[in-house]
This record gives structure tokens, C-alpha cells and sequence, in this order.
């Protein structure tokens, strides 16, 4: 300021100087000049503020651009059609805000506008903007930006001072897939500029020197400006904004360069189980914060050694180097444990589990086989029941395979394709009549091989299917025993999936009315496993199947809890004993004949029949003689069959 002020009153005094002398010529020369390099400053700052701002404009707009292509999946596509999925969606309202970027909208390569962001919300599905911009084709073939500054004082919802910079977008490979026109508002660095130069220009005839550092300082800190949005867009392109790991992309580019260094790789796939109840229990806020509590505990388990990244919602990928199948199941554990134990949100403790699928390969087998391998492993964690650790295996993988072929069969067979009903017939002991038959599921491959029912029935509930399958069945059964004669009965297995929706004592009672089927013709089966889990509902729905006249039988009784508070709570008209007691006869014949005895006696004693399973033989049939079971079944009468062999057996019978 002292020199500021020196300078001020020698030109003052000189002033005087010249005024005292008269020298009016010179004072209008002077003036003249003054008034000329003033003018000439202020064209010359008018241009510098001009460039400034484009030039700042196009930095944010293409590092705009770099942030919305790597957060943006599948952009081509919505380029080409305009219409934003859900996800996208989000993406884009996050895009706006970026940095100074108030609007943007997006151009196909022929200058047809696909998007705005202020307008996509509003227009109807399918719809599109189709404005022709050839600004926008322009930039596009040329790849050239275009930048142009606005004045918004006039103009609604504008800021003072914007700038529209029309800039190339490209794919990963440098090929033009689009053109931007990205708004940024540069009211406040216009400002600043216009602020920082206005007194430079009003004292430059006393402080030149003044004129030539104060525009150097402000160039150096736009320039640092720009290095600054450069290096967070740069941040926002290669780590996860929620937990700081890498992103799926950075990771790949990453995990090349951390291999080098390797022999071998260890592979850990994290996926978050049931992460939508914790969503819906603690909001999205608890989600998010439960998945940055993975991403930390990731790091705090596997070091600074390992790479880590979010590949996206709620998965994980890990990879350490060199590392035994028994250090990376001990890390894999201890991930497993911590993330277990909770953690605390706003007062609320936010428990969750993971699931890990592990695998160790060469250093240099591609990335994509290392993922798929450990991706394999934790399909099998899922489906084992999760908050589990599964290791990679040749055997895996071909199980995997069959399970996802026998996934595509149960997704067909869900409308009956693929899908037989096999009848095993349940005769009376003394006369061996029969008495009515068992439905039972078959599957066939499309090579129609037979498909075990033990492998599939438990794979169409874990893929809830078996509620459709089920019903499906209860109606072939229906359908199929309306033409027998009428003393003959169908009995028809139940899934615990099957009472869940608490609509199946509505749909027998319909199915019943629409065939016009006797209820006292029909029986349904279910497992003790089935009650273990109730919560009163699958009782409720039992006793309303049961008012409608039809049998209700507990099946395999004996090879679980063979709990006796079953049998009369739940109020069963039969008693199914398990085949596994006939076929471990040989051990204890003497032992076995007091229980079988005892079960059929308890089971006469409140008032049910009892049929027994796994009559295979002559010895069985003598065993079995005395006893007064009600009911026989199994390969001895016949094995589960066909219809048409079910109906030939009628016949005969």
C-alpha cells in the first residue's frame, strides 16, 4: 500500500506539474493516451476474462464428461434412445451439480438431442426430445469442443454469467460415441476476474508493474483451479465414492499391474447377504453405511498388500499375492467374523452377514477366469445358507453347471413342460387291494433322462418354484384320479413354500369345487420339518383343509423329532412310518418289531391310520402280518409309475 500510495501522489504531482505550467496540450495528450490504453486494457481484459472462462468452461465440461462416462452404464444405449433406466436416473441427477454444471444435455452423432437433464423426468416413457443441434453434429464429426459464453441476467432460471461448451463424448477406446452440451456457471469466476483486474486497469498508468502480476496470480490460480477439478475428477473416475476402493473398472486396470509383482493370486468375491433387509430396517443411510463398514473392515483384514475394490451394490473383490489356500480361508474367516459381530449407526446396531467364494490361481491366468472362479465359489456360499466360505473346485464347477441347467429346466417346467406325475399305489394289507396311490414329481432333461427328485425338489424351493410346481401337481392329481373309481384316493405331497402365502386352503377348495372332486377322495402329505418352523399359520391352514373333509397325513414319521405333540395338536388322520425302519430290519429284527408296533398302536390310539413305507419283500409282508397296520406301500405292490401303468394295474386289480 505504502508504494501504492508513493506511486499515486507522484502522479498527482506531476499532474499539478503540469497544470501549473499550462500545458493543456500535454494534459490532453496524457489524457488522451491515459483514456486510449484504458480502453485498450479493458478490450485486452475483456478478451482475457473471455478465454479464461472458456478455457476453465471446457476443462470442467470434459472432465464432466470423463465423471458421467465412468459412472454411467450401458451410455450408448442411452444415447441411441434417450430413455434413462432407473440407475441411469440416478446417475444423472448426481451428474448435475458436478463441479459448476447447473444443465447438460446429451446428442446422438447426427445432432438429434437425446437427453436434458432438466426435462427427462417429465416426458413420458418411450418419448424423446428429437432437437436437431448442429453445433452438436459439428463437435461430433469434427471433435472439436464449441464454447460460447451467455449472459443469463435476461433470461430465466440462468445464472449471471454461464457458459454452453459443446464437447466430444467418447468410449474407452477414444471412438466418438455422442456430443454434450454441458451449461456451467462462471458467474462467480467472471467476478473474481473482472474484481482483480478492474482496479489493475484504473491504476495502470501508476502501478504497470501491478498490471502485469495481479492477471499472472490470477492465471495461476485458475490454472491450479483446473489441476484441482482434474485431480477430483480423476478421483471420482477411479474409487468408490461411498466406501474409497477401487472401482470395478480402476480395479481391473490395477489388479495388471499388482500381478507383476505375484506369482500367484488369491481371490476373495464378497457378497452382502439379505442386504435389502438391512436397507429396509435402517434405511438406505444405514445400507450405505454398512457397506462403507465392509469396505473398511476389507482393508483392516487384508493390509496394505492386498487391492480391494467395490464391484458394485453389494459385492466385494479382494485379491492378495502369493498367499496358501489355508492363509487366504484364515483371512477369509476373519472378514467373515468381523463384519459379524455389527456395527454401530446412529444409535442402532446394523447387523449383517457376508458370504465368500475364495480361489487361488497363476499370476497369469486372465482376471476374468480369476473372477468367474471365485464368483463360482460364492454362488455355492448362497446357496448353502450364507455367512459362509466356499474354496473353488473343478467339482464345483461342474456342479454349478448341472445347477444352472436344472434351474433353466425348473424355470420351464413352472407351467407343467418337462414335468410328470409318476403314481405309486398304497394297498390294503390282508387283501393287498388297492387303496389309492401317491402322486409323486418326476423331471426330465431335455434328453429325457430322469431327474432325481431329491436333487431338484429342493432346488425349485430354494428357487421358489415349488409353490407354482405344487399347485400344478395338487390339479394333474385331481384331474387325473377323477376317473378312477370312487372308493380309490390320490395323496399329494406339500412344500412348507406352499403355506407361506397363506392361500391354499382357498385354492384346494376351488380345485375341489371346479372337478367336482370329492374331499374325502384327497389327501395331502406333509413333513414333521415343516411344523418345526411354524408360526401357528401353517396350523390354521391344516385345520381348514382338514373342515373341508380332506386327509391330512404326516409323512416320514421317524426319521426326525418324531415329536409325539405333532400328532394330536395338529389334529392328523394318518400316520406315514418312514421306509428307513424296514430297511434297517436285518440290524434288530426283534428290536424294530416292538417299534414299529408301538408307533402303529400309538397311532390307532389317537384315532389314525398308519400306513407304513418300504414294503419291499415277502419277509417284510410276514414281518409286518399281526401288527394291524392299515396300509401298505412300496416296491413290493409296485414302483412309482406311469399313469398308464397305474391304470393297468386298476384294472387287473
Amino acid at each position: 500500500m505504502d508504494t501504492l500510495r508513493r506511486l499515486i501522489h507522484l502522479f498527482l504531482m506531476e499532474t499539478r506539474m503540469i497544470i501549473n505550467k499550462k500545458s493543456l496540450p500535454s494534459i490532453v495528450t496524457v489524457c488522451a493516451t491515459t483514456c486510449f490504453l484504458m480502453a485498450g486494457v479493458w478490450l485486452l481484459l475483456a478478451k482475457t476474462v473471455d478465454k479464461v472462462v472458456q478455457k476453465e468452461a471446457e476443462t470442467v465440461a470434459i472432465h464432466w464428461v470423463s465423471y458421467f462416462y465412468a459412472h454411467l452404464d450401458d451410455i450408448e444405449t442411452l444415447i441411441a434412445q434417450g430413455v434413462p433406466n432407473q440407475k441411469q436416473s440416478a446417475v444423472i441427477d448426481r451428474a448435475v451439480g458436478f463441479g459448476e454444471v447447473f444443465l447438460f444435455k446429451l446428442f446422438r452423432p447426427d445432432g438429434l438431442m437425446s437427453i436434458n437433464s432438466d426435462e427427462y423426468k417429465i416426458l413420458q416413457d418411450g418419448e424423446s426430445p428429437m432437437e436437431e443441434n448442429e453445433k452438436a453434429r459439428h463437435v461430433f464429426s469434427t471433435g472439436i469442443s464449441n464454447i460460447s459464453i451467455k449472459d443469463g441476467r435476461q433470461k430465466a432460471n440462468r445464472p449471471d454469467v454461464y457458459v454452453e461448451a459443446y464437447v466430444p463424448i467418447t468410449d474407452k477406446s477414444g471412438k466418438r460415441i455422442g456430443a454434450a452440451e454441458v451449461y456451467v456457471d462462471q458467474t462467480e469466476i467472471v467476478a473474481s476476474l473482472k474484481d482483480s483486474f478492474y482496479w489493475i486497469a484504473l491504476f495502470l498508468p501508476a502501478i504497470s508493474a501491478i498490471f502485469f502480476l495481479l492477471p499472472a496470480l490470477a492465471m495461476l490460480r485458475e490454472s491450479a483451479t483446473a489441476k484441482t477439478a482434474k485431480a477430483e475428477a480423476e478421483e471420482l473416475a477411479n474409487f468408490d465414492a461411498l466406501t474409497g476402493l477401487y472401482n470395478r473398472r480402476s480395479f481391473s486396470h490395477s489388479a495388471e499391474t499388482y500381478f507383476k509383482d505375484y506369482s500367484s493370486i488369491g481371490t476373495l468375491f464378497i457378497d452382502v447377504d439379505d442386504f435389502k433387509r438391512i436397507n429396509d430396517e435402517h434405511g438406505h443411510d444405514g445400507g450405505d453405511a454398512f457397506l462403507r463398514s465392509v469396505g473398511h473392515t476389507l482393508k483392516r483384514q487384508l493390509g496394505e498388500d492386498a487391492i480391494c475394490s467395490r464391484f458394485g451394490g453389494d459385492e466385494f473383490v479382494a485379491c492378495v499375492g502369493d498367499v496358501t489356500p489355508g492363509e487366504l480361508q484364515l483371512i477369509a474367516q476373519d472378514v467373515l467374523v468381523s463384519i459379524a459381530k455389527g456395527m454401530s449407526h446412529r444409535g442402532q446396531i446394523i447387523i449383517g452377514h457376508v458370504s465368500i467364494g475364495l480361489n487361488i490361481a497363476s499370476s497369469d491366468e486372465p482376471l476374468s477366469d480369476m473372477l468367474h472362479a471365485a464368483d463360482t465359489a460364492l454362488y455355492k456360499s448362497k446357496n448353502e445358507g450364507k455367512n459362509t466360505i466356499t474354496f473353488f473346485s473343478d467339482d464345483l464347477s461342474n456342479e454349478l453347471k448341472r445347477q444352472q441347467k436344472l434351474e433353466k429346466l425348473l424355470n420351464k417346467a413352472v407351467d407343467g413342460t418337462g414335468l410328470e406325475i409318476f403314481f405309486q399305489p398304497i394297498n390294503q394289507p390282508e387283501t393287498q387291494k388297492i387303496l389309492g396311490f401317491e402322486a409323486l414329481l418326476r423331471l426330465r432333461d431335455e434328453q429325457g433322462t430322469m431327474i432325481s427328485p431329491d436333487e431338484f425338489i429342493p432346488l425349485a424351493e430354494r428357487m421358489r418354484l415349488i409353490d407354482d410346481i405344487g399347485k400344478w401337481v395338487l390339479c394333474e392329481a385331481v384331474k387325473t384320479a377323477k376317473g378312477w373309481s370312487k372308493d380309490t384316493f390320490i395323496s399329494v405331497n406339500l412344500s412348507a413354500i406352499q403355506f407361506e402365502q397363506g392361500d391354499l386352503p382357498d385354492f384346494i377348495k376351488d380345485l375341489l369345487s371346479e372337478h367336482s372332486f370329492p374331499a374325502g377322495r384327497l389327501e395331502v402329505e406333509v413333513t414333521e420339518s415343516l411344523l418345526i418352523k411354524d408360526d401357528g399359520s401353517t396350523q390354521k391352514q391344516l385345520a381348514v383343509i382338514k373342515s373341508m373333509g380332506v386327509s391330512i397325513a404326516m409323512d416320514d414319521f421317524g426319521t426326525g423329532y418324531s415329536s409325539l405333540g405333532y400328532l394330536w395338536k395338529y389334529g392328523f388322520d394318518k400316520l406315514k412310518i418312514d421306509r428307513s425302519f424296514l430297511l434297517g430290519y436285518d440290524q434288530d429284527p426283534k428290536k424294530l418289531e416292538k417299534i414299529i408296533g408301538s408307533v402303529v398302536d400309538l397311532g390307532h390310539c389317537i384315532d389314525m391310520h398308519v400306513t407304513i413305507e418300504g414294503v419291499e419283500s415277502d419277509e417284510h409282508i410276514n414281518i409286518l402280518k399281526g401288527m394291524g397296520c392299515d396300509q401298505f406301500q412300496g416296491y413290493y405292490f409296485g414302483k412309482p409309475m406311469p399313469l398308464a401303468n397305474a391304470q393297468r394295474m386298476m384294472r387287473m386289480s
